[in-house]
């Protein structure tokens, strides 16, 4: 999902910039919107704040109006909000099967049981966000009135349904976040208090560390992968839910914490306490494999760009003068902050054009260029699946159109659009398509994705590559590239070229690795790829 942090129900945007434009841009997210994209165990990264006591008893009402007012604001395309208000209203009754709509030209009108029970008029103007929401709240508050079941049916439960059915309407990248999953969603961005741990439950009694962050307070009080937590704050976690254990491990920068723990490996239970400390995800990691750095980016976030560059001087001084290259694993990435693709991409490109966004709002029409310090000419092999998407692919994208890398591995996933994330009065998120993305060379992947230079699926013997294996995806890419608006039927021909993979493949590793080892070859793989209409 790239998507734009809204960050109040005034539609203030967070972000350094004076200008708008550049507001929305630095609070863009680029990352998946399907759900689940964000893990649910990770401990990391909390923003230290629950629900206010007051978001659990904001009116449907009130959220739905200030849902339909960024809509009409901001969505890429103009919503007829006619259609998107019936959905909507049907998707908040789905609970009261009495219930049922007319939504007729001129009016709308609710019946329960066969009886009309209200009516409203239908504002004239189908995109004029304002006046149907205001209809639509005038609607809900009737219906509680008139419906016993809506009535005594969780707020937030009626929230989510009402948002979803609208955003199913909008597009596939707009969505709704409920409470719990947009504060997840927050402080994998943007990170928080927490103790630095990755947490998984193994069965119905036991939740296991299975990563620790380096100079995290976890690690810093002994806590290892594969220990056991027993108790949190001396109250025993073993069938608690383990979404009830995120949150005890959470809090507040400094809050003090207690957690006790069993060591498997030396059969016994012991107890730490520390206190937490504001965490961010890693999102980079580093393994030396010979004379290559393998570097795995696995989403985007506040610190990705400066964990990057650490990196890559830790590599630099790990490997020593002879270090061929970089493998940057980007399989799996589903994005993340749109400002740190920005930065990434500079880490590799430093200044030039690095991608540029259109969309229906004035200021969603602009052009991102580097301004940033280039860490050095390595050579770059980049991997792709069919699960790398939205940031991962506008770095893949540019440094594939600006010849700095190859790109190895499957056709990525297609999300090729900017998102902006409004942060509703009941601490949910709203998130709605902005713009579309576009590669330096003009093309834009959404749908599409982003096509590698040596197909890994169309590799057969690894040892046997030669620069024809480069070559044979050239024509591929040219018509790739010049495709601008291309039919359903149009994207579905292109990609199966290099059909999207899953999963890990250790053949895109020995391909990478080859192409290192190799610098014609690696060269000839880079010109494949290169857009000679980019300037």
């Amino acid at each position: 999902m790239l998507a734009l942090r809204v960050v109040s129900p005034a539609l203030r945007l967070t972000a350094s910039f004076a200008r708008i434009a550049s507001a929305l841009a630095a609070a863009a997210l680029v990352a998946s919107c399907e759900p689940g994209a964000t893990s649910a165990v990770s401990t990391r990264a909390p923003d230290g704040r629950g629900v206010p006591a007051t978001a659990a008893d904001v009116s449907v009402e009130r959220v739905v109006l200030q849902a339909y007012r960024a809509i009409a604001d901001r969505h890429i395309l103009t919503p007829d909000f006619r259609q998107l208000s019936a959905e909507t209203y049907r998707g908040f009754t789905s609970g009261d099967p009495a219930l049922s709509l007319d939504a007729g030209d001129k009016v709308f009108a609710v019946y329960r049981d066969g009886r009309q029970v209200l009516s409203r008029t239908a504002p004239s103007d189908v995109t004029d966000g304002r006046a149907w929401g205001s209809m639509l709240a005038e609607l809900f508050s009737g219906s509680l009135e008139a419906s016993p079941a809506l009535k005594l049916a969780d707020r937030q439960t009626l929230i989510k349904q009402a948002m979803t059915a609208t955003t199913r309407q909008l597009d596939r990248n707009s969505r709704y976040a409920d409470p719990d999953e947009a504060r997840e969603n927050r402080f994998q961005r943007d990170g928080g208090g927490g103790i630095g741990i990755t947490v998984e439950r193994v069965d119905e009694r036991h939740v296991v560390v299975r990563n620790v962050q380096d100079g995290g307070p976890a690690a810093k009080a002994g806590i290892r992968a594969e220990d056991r937590i027993v108790e949190v704050d001396g109250e025993p976690i073993g069938d608690r839910p383990l979404s009830e254990v995120v949150r005890r491990l959470r809090g507040t920068i400094g809050a003090p914490i207690q957690v006790t723990l069993f060591r498997p490996a030396e059969q016994r239970n012991f107890s730490v306490a520390f206190k937490r400390a504001r965490i961010v995800p890693t999102t980079v990691a580093y393994e030396r494999r010979g004379d290559t750095a393998f570097i795995r980016l696995t989403g985007f976030n506040t610190a990705t760009t400066e964990n990057l560059r650490s990196t890559i001087e830790r590599a630099r001084a790990d490997i020593g003068r002879d270090m061929a290259g970089l493998i940057v694993d980007m399989r799996g990435n589903r994005g993340g902050l749109l400002d740190q693709a920005v930065s990434v991409s500079e880490v590799f490109l430093g200044d030039g054009l690095i991608f540029a966004t259109q969309g229906r709002h004035p200021d969603s029409r602009r052009s991102y260029r580097g301004s940033g310090r280039k860490s050095g000419d390595l050579p770059v092999v980049v991997l792709l699946n069919g699960q790398s998407a939205s940031a991962a692919e506008i770095v893949a994208a540019a440094l594939q159109d600006r010849g700095r890398a190859a790109i190895v591995g499957s056709t990525s996933y297609g999300k090729g659009t900017v998102q902006t994330v409004v942060r509703l009065a009941n601490e949910g998120e709203l998130v709605l398509t902005w713009s579309r993305l576009h590669a330096p060379s003009g093309y834009t992947w959404n749908e599409l994705g982003v096509m590698p230079n040596i197909c890994t699926s169309k590799v057969g013997d690894i040892d046997r590559l030669a620069a024809d294996a480069a070559e044979a995806n050239r024509s591929t890419l040219v018509r790739w590239h010049a495709a601008r608006n291309p039919t359903t039927e149009e994207v579905a021909q292109l990609r199966q070229n290099c059909p999207p993979a899953d999963g890990l493949s250790d053949r895109d590793v020995a391909i990478a690795t080859k192409l290192l080892q190799d610098r014609d070859l690696y060269a000839r793989a880079v010109r494949a790829g290169t857009d000679l209409a980019y300037r």
